[in-house]
């Protein structure tokens, strides 16, 4: 699963592009990743991209026992969509689909050509009350201490904003 460097709010009245302030095209830092997060209707949808060196501290298909340890846990975690991110209470969001798109997570796969794999990541929610959705807590920090820096786009009924989160700021408003 790739996505576009735009994110776009897909709505029936409106095709918006969003400017990726850290998405394809840019450089693979590590220690930083990219969400986007994006608001239609009932639906939340998260598009993480993140090197792999932030989740497992290598970039490489798993060698040794402990590796592939590694491997399994960084995939259980982020199978975990209600520990990571956290949408206002008042919506009432539930998780719908987890994806996840991995070199890594695929025996027998190479990283990319230049050696840095990433991980791309989509989170579905679905909102029984999404004009109460005003907030988005990201619980990434504390379960992968090596992602220092999370660049965001938001883009939804109430407009586009971009902000950039880090273990202290961990609390996205729009």
């Amino acid at each position: 699963m790739k996505h576009s460097p735009l994110l776009c709010c897909l709505t029936a009245a409106c095709l918006l592009p969003l400017p990726a302030l850290a998405g394809k095209g840019g450089a693979h830092v590590h220690g930083t990743a990219s969400l986007q997060v994006a608001i239609d209707g009932q639906t939340l949808t998260l598009n993480l991209e993140t090197p792999l060196e932030n989740l497992l501290g290598f970039e490489h298909a798993p060698r040794t026992d402990k590796q592939k340890a590694a491997v399994r846990a960084m995939s259980e975690r982020l199978n975990q969509p209600g520990e990571l991110f956290s949408p206002s209470p008042a919506a009432r969001c539930t998780s719908v689909s987890v994806a996840l798109d991995s070199a890594a997570l695929k025996p027998g796969q190479k990283a990319a050509g230049d050696g840095h794999a990433d991980l791309d990541g989509e989170y579905v929610f679905r909102c029984e009350n999404p004009a109460a959705l005003r907030e988005l807590e990201v619980g990434l920090f504390q379960h992968f201490p090596k992602l220092r820096r999370l660049d965001v786009q938001v883009a939804g009924p109430r407009g586009q904003s971009a902000a950039r989160l880090s273990p202290q700021q961990k609390r996205l408003a729009w």
